[in-house]
């Protein structure tokens, strides 16, 4: 970063799903069962050095599933459970929402009605024991047996004001201005390949929750320069902007840390 007030480049990198210990493998389970999804790479890694067992398994879709045992609160990794919902929504498209449905129901799995949303109809599921969030939306153009990634859903209370505030301090771009219809398609580069990932922020409805949320599922995104990484955690300090300690390895190695937006939506930053 040239200056203080100058943004890094941020590259979406896909995202954590923390899962509790004694949980992890019939995650991994479930994702394979239903998914097909596959092992991609698996690692006996602590997030923290604080950790005293840490486990990371590495799945379809820059997706990585984190586990750890600790005596303390990690100052970034961590999850709360059992209370509200996060307004962000990570979202995998399918060939028919319907059929889905059925299937997941059939199964025993918690669905919510199929609805519709930003440009097609969605159903959320709650994956695994724990009830883990994910969202499926309808793209007839797959193949039957598909399922691929789409964009992240963040509910927000004023669009006009989280776009300005995405452009500021996450350096995101308009796409489309859908504000007549509740959203706004922003983008950011996508880490490791072409192109852009694409973010769906959408007006949220009044009986909302609004607030901090700390999820499972947590979009990352990157910075590439381990200074750019520091200063950028300095420079939302001093916007005003709530964010987390850095947790993970400060000397060398992965760190990270997060921070919240005007309505409590939280996002994961991080740096090798």
């Amino acid at each position: 970063m040239s200056n203080a007030y100058s943004l890094p480049n941020l590259y979406f990198d896909g995202q954590f799903i923390d899962v509790l210990w004694d949980n992890f493998d019939d995650a991994i389970k479930w994702f394979e069962t239903n998914f097909a999804w596959q092992v991609q790479q698996q690692e006996n890694w602590k997030v923290d050095p604080r950790c005293l067992h840490g486990r990371m398994t590495n799945m379809n879709w820059g997706t990585w599933f984190v586990s750890y045992l600790t005596n303390s609160r990690l100052p970034h990794h961590y999850a709360e459970r059992g209370s509200v919902e996060s307004n962000i929504r990570l979202c995998f498209r399918v060939n028919d929402i319907e059929e889905r449905y059925d299937s997941l129901v059939e199964k025993g799995v918690r669905v919510s009605p199929i609805y519709d949303g930003p440009l097609t109809r969605y159903v959320d599921l709650w994956a695994t024991a724990e009830g883990i969030r994910i969202t499926l939306q309808e793209d007839r153009s797959l193949q039957r047996d598909e399922l691929l990634p789409s964009w992240v859903r963040v509910g927000v209370s004023n669009l006009a004001d989280s776009v300005e505030w995405y452009r500021k301090y996450m350096g995101m771009s308009l796409v489309e201005d859908k504000s007549e219809q509740g959203y706004m398609l922003m983008k950011l580069h996508l880490n490791h390949q072409e192109g852009d990932s694409l973010w769906i922020i959408e007006q949220l409805p009044e009986e909302a929750y609004r607030g901090k949320v700390d999820g499972q599922v947590q979009p990352i995104c990157w910075i590439k320069n381990r200074e750019d990484f520091f200063a950028y955690r300095e420079y939302l300090l001093a916007s005003g902007i709530e964010t987390s300690e850095v947790g993970g390895f400060q000397t060398r190695g992965m760190v990270s840390f997060h921070f919240y937006d005007i309505d409590g939506n939280r996002f994961n930053i991080s740096s090798m």
